[in-house]
């Protein structure tokens, strides 16, 4: 079957033959009808010919469906169809583009400029034409017989003599794109008034990417849009072979391929590791890079050298895998001497490890060619870095005391390994749209963060079975979002299933696209909760009980597991702080030999970044105490060192803007001796002050009293590391920081954390919280605090001033 002509045309021409056409607007009825169209237009939305069941908005409509709105519009498959929108043509080249896939037989073209320039040289109608009923056929044509392609087709294009054509921007391009493939943004083709350039320039273009008429084109973007243009063009220049890729670049990530299989990625390391880091990178690319997170694996800013994370499910470890882990960072984790050496961090120095807020362990300088031997070192006490980092179900995270907690309803830890092991080195789950947190607690605490994790389990009974109630949707980072309760009730047999359907949910209905709006919040978000139940129970092997969906059993929200504690057995567990999270791995080391000397040879890691020696008698707990590392990390720390809690920061991320480590544990030092010289200490158990170098929020600075988060602020004169300040959060009232003041110099905090405490101290109501307090207290007065120009007897008399300080939100 032939294709009609598709071809590109200008406002004077549709002038001359507007009488023998059918004109389509594409835009929104309200912009046709309100705004004016060219006279004679009918309207066909172009979120009409899209198929409206794909949250990426990038397939085809049924053919049925396309058919029923252009008949419904009295369009003849034999019409001419000139088609325009207002954005520069891609949407309705979208619509010409749908109507040579299904055998439209009429010509058709794109009006150059569309509505805006039809303006400029004509006039505009809001009058409606009178529609006249028609019969409009639409198929699929025949594979042979037809300009789209498959996934299987472009892979064979990527290995022959046909150009590849990504149609989105340059930087689109270098986040991901398919193998080998020539970038154009569809934009280069206009010139600034939005028009084709001339033909002469666009050949010169497309001849300089190896874009030529004798080879075949294959054109794709991210939801088969802006490719439409493309066609067009390509078409109108004389191009008579040219494809495009329906699912374009959404659904070349989400295929099962090899590239994404966790297992294949530790080959490649291991095969690369005698090579080295330059020849990895030579042989397959930066994007490798990228992939070798499923790994385990983070390329830190420092080039040539990885951050390795462990996953720990649970949080939970034997001593004998804790002596590994000390030992590697030990031995591994080392900076070279033209990065420092081992004086390469004033405070730290070198050879040490991060506790992380979901129970990892990470450390940094690892070079490619040692990561073989720590992952047989690690294999042979069974460890694994696999899938601790990247776009796969993350460590699980959990009670840090499950199952020798005194007061939990069911032993999680089962659940756990579950859910771990059924992802573990599973490719098909290797690359789901964003990485995906899963959090499941039997305590009645929520110790392991429900709300703040993609999905999370709680304790929950019904008819007398104890079970979970199903959290969906938390997360922090820009878009910070509290889970809803899903409402149903989950056996303990029923969670890893029911993970598994979130994760098949995620990877058929998530967006592949924007890394920014693509974390499971936002699908639950556009979808709402009951839409969501209902594609997770389609995609669970089991019915959901809901109406009622089981009583919850968490009554409180606790911060830490600081301190010693008694457990269901009537020994104890010594929750011991780790400020910031960082130690040294020889440290790591040693409290795994007093794990075994004093307890059953375990070590659980926390949320906090801090750890538990669990099952010590009563009667060993003062020489565990007594053990000279405990004075460093200990189970009695000052209020500041209790509560701090960071990221990474500038300092081997890319994405951090401030260093947060070394600041973070001179400043809790810093304010413990403050507030024990004024009898604080006494009063506050913990100051939670959570410190993230980027808006990323690793270090979760939203659910903090004080949440501290990278800003660089700049001046005619310098530029200058800052803070934006939030106050209040509380994960057991259910409330985030506000953010009440922007771009404070990191200088400035420790005595405005100073103020503010005093500040809080001696105007808080009797049992007032942080939370409650900053609740009450209007921001411009917290402003004031915090910049020194309201005082705390200020505060306290109830005294609002009428101005706004220099604090600011920027």
């Amino acid at each position: 079957m032939g294709r009609p002509d598709l071809s590109v045309v200008s406002p004077c021409w549709l002038s001359e033959n507007r009488e023998t056409v059918t004109v389509v607007d594409v835009r929104d009825p309200r912009a046709y009808t309100d705004r004016g169209h060219v006279p004679g237009a009918v309207n066909v939305p172009a979120e009409r010919f899209r198929d409206p069941s794909s949250v990426a908005a990038g397939k085809l409509p049924e053919p049925a469906a396309f058919a029923e709105e252009l008949a419904a519009a009295g369009i003849d498959p034999d019409d001419t169809i000139v088609a325009y929108d207002d954005e520069g043509g891609p949407l309705a080249a979208r619509l010409l583009l749908t109507a040579v896939t299904y055998g439209h037989r009429g010509d058709l073209f794109l009006l150059d400029g569309g509505i805006d320039a039809w303006r400029d040289s004509g006039s505009l109608s809001t009058e409606k034409p009178p529609l006249e009923s028609a019969t409009y056929d639409a198929d699929r044509p025949p594979a042979d017989d037809s300009p789209l392609v498959d996934r299987e087709e472009v892979e064979a294009a990527v290995d022959s003599e046909s150009v590849v054509v990504d149609t989105r921007t340059r930087a689109e391009h270098d986040q991901s794109h398919v193998p080998s493939a020539v970038q154009l943004d569809w934009e280069d083709l206009l010139d600034e008034d939005r028009r084709l350039k001339p033909r002469a320039e666009l050949e010169d273009l497309l001849e300089s990417r190896g874009i030529t008429p004798d080879r075949r084109t294959v054109l794709y973007c991210n939801t088969a849009r802006r490719l439409s243009h493309t066609y067009v063009v390509l078409n109108h220049l004389g191009y008579d072979d040219v494809a495009y890729y329906e699912g374009s670049l959404t659904d070349w990530l989400r295929a099962d391929s090899p590239d994404w299989d966790p297992l294949e990625l530790q080959a490649q390391v291991r095969a690369y590791a005698d090579r080295g880091f330059d020849a990895l990178v030579a042989d397959l690319g930066e994007d490798v890079l990228g992939r070798l997170k499923l790994a385990g694996l983070y390329h830190q800013k420092q080039r040539g050298f990885f951050m390795l994370r462990t996953k720990v499910p649970g949080g939970e470890l034997t001593a004998e895998q804790a002596r590994v882990i000390g030992g590697v960072a030990d031995e591994f984790a080392r900076a070279p001497d033209d990065h420092g050496g081992e004086s390469q961090n004033p405070i730290f120095g070198d050879g040490y490890l991060d506790l992380t807020t979901r129970q990892d362990v990470q450390m940094h300088w690892i070079r490619l060619e040692d990561i073989p031997e720590i992952w047989d070192r690690y294999e042979a006490v069974g460890l694994t870095t696999l899938q601790a980092c990247g776009n796969s179900v993350r460590n699980v995270v959990s009670c840090p005391a499950a199952g020798i907690d005194a007061n939990e309803t069911i032993d999680v830890r089962p659940q756990v390994t579950d859910v771990t092991q059924r992802f573990l080195g599973d490719r098909v789950y290797g690359n789901l749209p964003r990485k995906l947190k899963v959090s499941i607690t039997g305590c009645h605490e929520n110790c392991a963060r429900a709300q703040i994790n993609d999905l999370g389990f709680t304790p929950a009974v019904k008819d007398g079975r104890d079970g979970f109630a199903v959290h969906v949707g938390g997360g922090l980072s820009d878009g910070p979002r509290m889970a809803s309760d899903l409402e149903i009730f989950v056996e303990p047999d029923q969670v890893s299933e029911l993970v598994a359907a979130t994760a098949e949910v995620f990877k058929n209905h998530g967006s592949y696209l924007d890394t920014a709006v693509n974390r499971l919040r936002y699908l639950v978000e556009e979808w709402g909760v009951e839409r969501f139940r209902e594609e997770l129970e389609r995609a669970a092997s089991f019915e959901f009980e809901f109406e009622p969906a089981g009583e919850s059993l968490t009554t409180d929200y606790r911060g830490d597991h600081v301190g010693v504690h008694e457990q269901d057995d009537g020994r104890f567990y010594v929750g011991l702080a780790v400020p910031v999270g960082r130690m040294a791995g020889a440290e790591f080391a040693t409290l795994a030999d007093h794990a075994g000397t004093y307890g059953d040879g375990e070590l659980r890691l926390t949320p906090n970044q801090n750890l538990l020696v669990p099952h010590v008698a009563e009667s060993d707990l003062e020489a565990l105490r007594s053990e000279s590392i405990l004075e460093r990390y200990s189970p009695d720390p000052g209020p500041f060192t209790r509560g701090v809690v960071t990221c990474t920061g500038s300092e081997f991320c890319s994405y951090g803007v401030i260093e947060t480590k070394n600041r973070a544990i001179r400043w809790a030092r810093q304010l413990d001796e403050w507030a024990a010289d004024r009898g604080l200490d006494e009063d506050h158990d913990a100051i939670r002050l959570h410190m993230s170098g980027c808006s990323a929020s690793c270090a979760q600075p939203q659910i903090a009293d004080i949440g501290l988060r990278g800003e660089v602020y700049r001046d005619d004169s310098r530029t200058t590391e800052a803070v934006d300040v939030g106050l209040g959060g509380d994960l057991g009232a259910g409330e985030f920081v506000d953010w009440v003041a922007g771009k404070v110099p990191v200088e400035t905090i420790p005595a405005a954390v100073e103020r503010l405490v005093l500040a809080y101290d001696t105007s808080r109501r009797p049992d007032e919280s942080v939370t409650d307090w900053t609740d009450r207290i209007p921001d411009h007065e917290l402003r004031g605090i915090l910049s020194g120009a309201t005082g705390p007897e200020e505060v306290a008399t109830g005294r609002e001033t009428e101005t706004e300080t220099e604090l600011e939100v920027r």
